[in-house]
């Protein structure tokens, strides 16, 4: 990639790259194995289409429960070589945390004495696991312990398997069970986080200084709606299905988004690693050629995974999931194509705002996709069903990537390169051979002419990158 070279600031990104990677990969791998072993041990697609749907509201209050402090943790800490300006960091968002945790539980006390919902008090305690997770996480890498925050990523996805298999394989418990894994591997992973990195210690009350304080609400309150808008963005699907359709067909739909996490992974490590060396590069002179290099060099990579990954999982997918969740295949490629969209806005261009501290400015253009994705939603899905959704994603994060590419010019320029149109020609392309293929050879053949025709035309400098990169990490393990 653009940043392979032999400069400390890119050593440095391969460094955390490779550690993001390692630890990105192996969740994934855990949580995607965790796919084939839900469809098989939950019959019903309804039943964990509810689950499905539960998580996506914990996702969704997500920013509400975190008041976003996870950001302003990340933010405020990195690079920060003041000791008590650490501790006032920490003592500010320790106390704002908790006072938003103790109004979060009583509004949910209330609501539990007027309202009777399903598994009510399991999906708080999912919430509230998932909040302090979140935060004491990204203190973790604003304090500089990478490997930590990996390690701790490792135990949580391994915790959620293990729990897994012993609440609903073994004690056949159904998605009860899926919630008491969630919970108790994030339970475990807060306890690893602190006994590795004593976070307790940064708690100093006397240092609580009520200018970090309000700095730190100034960069993350105007982060809250737009994480609201984007979470809804993203899950909005699972709510259009229950109201116009059922929970089995969410059930389907959850599964065909599970088989777009490889991508999703690719951007989470690219956004983890980026983020911290584009806030460092953000007022270097290469600028706009740097984030040009990375943006071209992302897009590529993207959709070489793409077309790899699709083809791959429908060569396997008789035994990756049960019967009852087969219909789920035609809609993997398209989510994967929604999901490279939604990396290249969520993972790059977002990244300009928080360079820049105007988080602010990252809101019109959240609020547009809100509601482009509310109207298609409300259009769509009643009259094509999950296709309905499916295009609501495409369209929605085609147009914010259109809005921000322009919006963040005030941050960055990215030039054009007539590079981008392979990659771009074969996205579309593949999707031919995706549904019309009908046997295993011919996808084989075609995936393997697909990747060969992207390794042609690669850039020879991304060639040679890509080259030095291997034998750099070729000699370090020699």
């Amino acid at each position: 990639m653009a940043f392979i070279n032999t400069s400390p600031r890119s050593k440095k990104f391969i460094k955390d790259f490779g550690i993001y990677t390692v630890g990105a990969i192996g969740t994934r791998i855990i949580t995607f194995l965790m796919v084939s072993l839900y469809t098989y041990f939950i019959d019903d697609p309804a039943d964990y289409g509810y689950y499905d749907l539960c998580l996506s509201v914990c996702m969704l209050l997500l920013p509400l429960s975190t008041l976003q402090l996870r950001e302003g943790a990340f933010r405020f800490l990195l690079n920060n070589d003041d000791p008590q300006l650490k501790q006032s960091v920490v003592t500010s968002i320790g106390k704002m945390l908790a006072w938003n945790l103790a109004i979060l539980l009583f509004a949910c006390l209330v609501l539990s004495l007027t309202t009777d919902i399903q598994l009510f008090w399991y999906s708080v305690l999912l919430l509230l696991s998932m909040t302090i997770h979140e935060v004491m996480a990204q203190m973790c890498r604003g304090l500089g312990s990478n490997k930590v925050y990996v390690v701790s990523s490792l135990i949580n996805a391994t915790g959620i398997g293990l729990f897994s298999v012993v609440f609903v394989a073994w004690l056949d418990m159904g998605i009860t069970g899926v919630f008491l894994a969630n919970i108790l591997s994030r339970v475990i992973t807060v306890l690893f986080i602190e006994f590795k990195m004593h976070v307790s210690r940064y708690v100093n009350g006397a240092l609580l200084r009520q200018q970090t304080t309000r700095e730190i609400l100034r960069y993350c309150l105007p982060m809250i709606p737009i994480a609201l808008c984007w979470s809804f963005t993203v899950n909005s699907g699972r709510f259009f299905i229950k109201y116009f359709i059922d929970l089995e067909a969410n059930g389907i739909y959850a599964v065909s988004i599970r088989f777009t996490m490889v991508l999703q992974t690719i951007s989470i490590i690219f956004y983890q690693t980026w983020q911290e060396t584009s806030i460092a590069q953000f007022h270097s002179k290469d600028r706009d050629h740097l984030f040009t290099k990375i943006f071209y060099d992302f897009f590529y990579v993207l959709v070489f995974l793409l077309i790899g990954f699709v083809f791959l999982v429908k060569l396997n997918f008789s035994w990756l999931v049960d019967d009852n969740y087969r219909d789920s295949l035609q809609y993997i490629y398209p989510l994967s194509v929604a999901a490279i969209l939604n990396a290249l806005s969520a993972a790059y261009f977002e990244l300009g705002y928080q360079c820049s501290k105007e988080t602010k400015r990252a809101l019109p253009g959240i609020v547009l996709i809100f509601v482009v994705n509310i109207a298609l939603g409300l259009v769509l899905t009643p009259a094509y069903g999950i296709w309905g959704i499916v295009l609501t994603s495409l369209l929605s994060y085609l147009i914010l990537d259109i809005y921000r590419f322009f919006d963040t010019r005030r941050y960055f320029k990215i030039g054009f390169s007539w590079s981008l149109l392979m990659p771009l020609a074969m996205l579309v392309l593949s999707a031919v051979p995706f549904y019309y293929s009908t046997s295993a050879w011919q996808d084989l053949a075609y995936m393997a002419l697909a990747v060969t025709i992207l390794l042609l035309f690669i850039p020879e400098d991304f060639k040679n990158k890509i080259r030095d990169a291997l034998h750099a990490l070729t000699k370090r393990n020699a």
